[in-house]
């Protein structure tokens, strides 16, 4: 007797968005990294990748400005349950981080937050925005919670 076959197609768009032990895999590669060649090593990590990872958001602010980075921004935080406020006008936006969805995770499996975590923060943004018209400032970052201020604004 010969069974039917049945073909199921699916793609990751279909599923739904959840990763967060990708931020303890990453606060683990962070802390090698760092350990074994430094922070500049770290930065440069994170820069490659956010370069590479990212040219899909960064060719859209290209195309559509802040606005394209506050929507990417909002849709991220509202899929791991962060906390954040953004005060948005055209060319200035500041995010205020208020629950750093990546922290807690780490945190709540038990990891030590690797010394230059906060790097995926202070080298992602500038390296997403490099090619672009704009630029990021982080004038308040706390390494234990992840509450911190982001502003993102024309390049001077």
């Amino acid at each position: 007797m010969k069974m039917k076959k049945l073909l199921m197609k699916k793609s990751a768009s279909d599923n739904v968005y959840f990763h967060p032990d990708f931020h303890c895999a990453m606060n683990i590669v962070i802390d090698y990294l760092e350990k074994k060649y430094g922070k500049d090593a770290v930065k440069e990590y994170l820069r490659r990748f956010s370069a590479t990872y990212y040219r899909p958001l960064t060719e859209k602010i290209k195309r559509k400005g802040l606005s394209a980075l506050k929507q990417y921004i909002e849709q991220l935080y509202k899929k791991e349950n962060g906390k954040i406020d953004i005060l948005y006008k055209k060319d200035v936006m500041t995010v205020l981080i208020k629950r750093c969805p990546a922290i807690s995770h780490i945190k709540k499996m038990g990891y030590t937050i690797a010394r230059s975590f906060d790097e995926t923060t202070k080298s992602v943004y500038p390296a997403i925005l490099e090619s672009t018209e704009y630029e990021c400032e982080i004038p308040i970052y706390n390494k234990k919670t992840g509450k911190a201020v982001l502003i993102f604004r024309k390049k001077k």
